[in-house]
């Protein structure tokens, strides 16, 4: 009877943050479905994928703010704390972007570390520097979002996403409709107008509960420090920008391959697509971090990920092994016959990856709410090192083997990409971080 009340407990935690993190995740597809209606979409999509993936890389360091409101937001003093972390976070942040976006340190990173091709690079010149505000917008709402979390207000983030899911199918409709604009740049405005509006709804959903719960209750434990926050949410801002590698590492490998333009467009499309699908099991780390603070045990948090993992496995299997598979990449996301079949053939690939997903997070979770982020970083530098290691020997492979198409390409990409997945879930299962000697 206990473990089927904490189920209930868990999936009605777990489902205001999964319905969040899917339409979210929904960003991707509406974004390369606009894009593919452009002219060159190969190049605006692989342009765009550049800029995003580069913007995600550097925004690394606050996407587990999340985490760490929840974690360390307990009153008035903590909170202010951690706001002042997060305000020198994200100034520095916009600033090192603007140092990439406008400079000739953007050629250094595209052409001569990347080796991309010259058309996609400039696609996604102009795209990264319509994103200068990125990660201040995401870094400010992931840390009201948890605060959100924390005080039991998990559904005001599904709304908040709700409405930046709406924001960016009207203006993606829109710049369509003008069409003046490169695709890769359209792009950019469009994620950039989601992720505006929703940091200005997570004010608005925050501040009655900042009034009410938060700033009324005054701590009796010392204040939080600069640098007691700083070794909480390191270790796992280091994770997130480990696992934000992989994509300029997958771009650097698949522009060194045959077709790398295609290859590239291709990837940007499968990985946006899967991450609606994925996204059920995303939501397991901040559910297994809030279900430990209530008493939750981790034998029914192992319970409940097996039904998100065997669920969202199912849907990917429904969307790739049947006509539904055409369906999608024809008729929603527009794709022309070239770049569709290798996306195809690409979630074919992908069957394992949102068991593997569902199961990280949990793991991930268990060792935040366990004061282990350490663990969680050493876990990702193992994901990162296999990935690595899985790309360069794939490329050699495909090398040797005079490889040609497209899905050879692709296969090298999602292959290293779900056994890095594994990896890092055999050490987070069994890892302890390394200590100094």
């Amino acid at each position: 009877m206990k473990t089927r009340v904490q189920g209930s407990v868990l999936f009605w935690l777990w489902l205001p943050l999964a319905l969040s993190f899917t339409l979210m995740m929904l960003e991707s597809p509406v974004t390369n479905a606009a894009l593919a209606r452009f002219a060159e979409p190969s190049v605006q999509i692989s342009g765009f994928g550049v800029a995003l993936g580069l913007s995600l890389l550097i925004e690394s360091p606050v996407i587990m703010l999340l985490a760490t409101a929840i974690a360390l937001v307990q009153g008035r003093e903590s909170f202010f704390a951690v706001l002042r972390f997060v305000l020198a976070l994200i100034v520095s942040l916009t600033l090192l972007t603007a140092l990439i976006a406008f400079t000739p340190l953007y050629d250094g990173i595209a052409l001569r570390l990347l080796g991309l091709p010259m058309r996609v690079a400039e696609a996604g010149r102009g795209a990264m520097q319509a994103m200068l505000l990125w990660t201040a917008a995401i870094g400010w709402r992931r840390f009201l979002q948890g605060v959100l979390v924390r005080y039991g207000k998990a559904q005001l983030v599904t709304w908040g996403t709700a409405i930046r899911l709406a924001t960016i199918t009207a203006v993606a409709v829109a710049l369509l409709g003008w069409n003046g604009l490169p695709g890769a740049v359209a792009g950019a405005w469009i994620v950039m107008a989601g992720v505006l509006v929703e940091a200005a709804v997570a004010t608005m959903f925050a501040l009655p509960v900042l009034r009410e719960r938060v700033l009324p209750h005054r701590e009796a434990t010392p204040p939080l420090t600069q640098r007691a926050i700083g070794r909480f949410h390191l270790p796992l801002a280091g994770t997130t920008l480990l696992t934000l590698l992989v994509h300029p590492l997958t771009a650097a490998a698949l522009a060194r391959l045959p077709q790398p333009e295609l290859a590239i467009a291709a990837w940007q499309v499968v990985f946006g697509s899967l991450l609606a699908v994925r996204s059920w099991g995303f939501a397991l780390q901040e559910v297994s971090v809030a279900a430990r603070q209530q008493g939750i045990s981790a034998r029914a948090l192992h319970a409940f990920t097996h039904k998100v993992a065997l669920g969202t496995t199912l849907a990917l299997g429904l969307l790739a092994l049947t006509p539904l598979a055409g369906l999608f990449t024809g008729r929603v996301l527009a794709l022309e016959a070239g770049l569709a079949s290798p996306v195809v053939f690409g979630f074919q690939m992908c069957l394992l990856l949102p068991a593997l997903t569902a199961y990280g997070s949990t793991l991930r979770g268990l060792r935040i709410a366990a004061k282990q982020t350490a663990v969680v970083y050493w876990g990702m530098a193992v994901n990162l090192l296999v990935n690595a290691l899985g790309l360069a020997g794939g490329v050699a492979l495909a090398r040797a083997l005079g490889a040609q198409s497209v899905q050879a390409s692709l296969l090298v990409g999602v292959a290293a990409f779900q056994l890095a997945a594994l990896a890092e879930i055999a050490y987070l299962l069994r890892g302890r971080a390394p200590t100094a000697s």
